[in-house]
C-alpha cells in the first residue's frame, strides 16, 4: 500500500438496501454487513436515501473545506485514478422519531436518530484495501423543541402546559426552530470528516 497522500477523495450515498449494497459490492472486495430490503416501506427508503444524498454531500463539502479534495459519486459509479481514497458504508439505524411529541414536550422524547457503520477504502494500482472501519451515532436527544423554546416553564408544566402549547402549536404560535434531518445529518458528517482528518495526520499527510 502506498503512503503518499490520496490524489483523490470521493464518497458514496450510504446504502440503505441490499439493492444498494450491490450496486457497490462488485466495485470492491470489501465486507458489507448482512443487510436485508424488510420491513422497509417507500416513504421510509425514500427518508433514508435523501438522508444518505444528503450526508454524502455535506462530507464532500466538509472535507474540501479543510482542503481534502472530495466528491460525492453516485452509487455503482467507479472512481478514476491510481490513488484514490473511497468513503462508503450503510444506515444501521435511521429513525424520523416522532415530531409532534418532540415539539411539544422537547428534552429528547420522540428522538430521531441516524447510525451508520462506514468503511474508507484506499484504491491505487495494487488493489483495493479497507484502511479504516468505524461507526457513527447521531440523535436528537436534547436538540431543541417547542417545550424548550416556548413560554417559560412550559416544558415542566404538566399537562396543562403540553395542552396550551399543543393549541399554541395549532394556532402557528410556536415554530420548530430546528431540523431533526438537517442536524442529524450535520453531526454524522462530523463525526466522519474528524475520522478522516484523524487518519490523514496520523499518516503525515498534507490536507
Amino acid at each position: 500500500m502506498t503512503a503518499t497522500t490520496p490524489s483523490a477523495v470521493v464518497v458514496y450515498p450510504f446504502a440503505v438496501s441490499a439493492s444498494d449494497v450491490s450496486l457497490n459490492s462488485s466495485i470492491f472486495q470489501v465486507a458489507y454487513r448482512n443487510m436485508s430490503g424488510e420491513d422497509q416501506s417507500a416513504q421510509q427508503l425514500e427518508i433514508a436515501r435523501q438522508t444518505a444524498q444528503n450526508i454524502c454531500v455535506q462530507v464532500a463539502a466538509n472535507l474540501t473545506g479543510k482542503g481534502i479534495n472530495t466528491t460525492c459519486l453516485q452509487r455503482g459509479v467507479p472512481p478514476t485514478g491510481n490513488n484514490v481514497l473511497i468513503l462508503d458504508g450503510q444506515f444501521t439505524d435511521i429513525s424520523e422519531g416522532n415530531r409532534l411529541r418532540r415539539m411539544v414536550i422537547g428534552l429528547g422524547a420522540g428522538a430521531s436518530k441516524v447510525d451508520t457503520v462506514v468503511q474508507v477504502i484506499q484504491k491505487t494500482d495494487q488493489g483495493s484495501s479497507e484502511i479504516i472501519d468505524f461507526s457513527t451515532s447521531a440523535d436528537s436527544g436534547y436538540m431543541p423543541g417547542a417545550g424548550i423554546t416556548g413560554p417559560a416553564g412550559a416544558a415542566a408544566g404538566g399537562a396543562a402546559a403540553a395542552a396550551s402549547l399543543g393549541v399554541n402549536l395549532a394556532a402557528g404560535g410556536v415554530k420548530n426552530v430546528t431540523s431533526s434531518t438537517g442536524y442529524l445529518v450535520g453531526k454524522t458528517a462530523d463525526q466522519i470528516v474528524q475520522q478522516v482528518v484523524n487518519y490523514y495526520n496520523r499518516q503525515g499527510w498534507s490536507s
